[in-house]
């Protein structure tokens, strides 16, 4: 999961959760960042890393002012968060 911290002026930040992680290759810092589908060339590099077949539909490229980072997973989910940045998504689905 990545989110947004908020602050005095911010009530909602925006988390942006990936499902399935198979690899992933970020600072812990982002900044600002854009979520995209990665190109073929990078789902190549991945193969080449994971030594194994990737579909290209689940590897998502970051992209910040510090550079541009890969992730495989299965899916990703954007939503919005009104708590605690240390508040977890994922409590309510746990105690089910």
């Amino acid at each position: 999961m990545i989110r947004s911290p908020g602050g005095p002026d911010v009530g909602t930040s925006v988390d942006v959760i990936f499902v399935g992680v198979e690899y992933l290759a970020a600072p812990r810092h982002l900044g600002e960042i854009i979520i995209s589908q990665a190109t073929q060339t990078d789902a190549e590099g991945l193969e080449k890393i994971l030594q194994k077949q990737i579909m290209p539909s689940r590897v998502w490229l970051i992209e910040s002012s510090s550079g541009r980072f890969l992730l495989v997973a299965a899916g990703m989910k954007v939503q919005e968060h009104h708590g605690d940045i240390f508040d977890s998504p994922f409590a309510r689905s746990m105690r089910s």
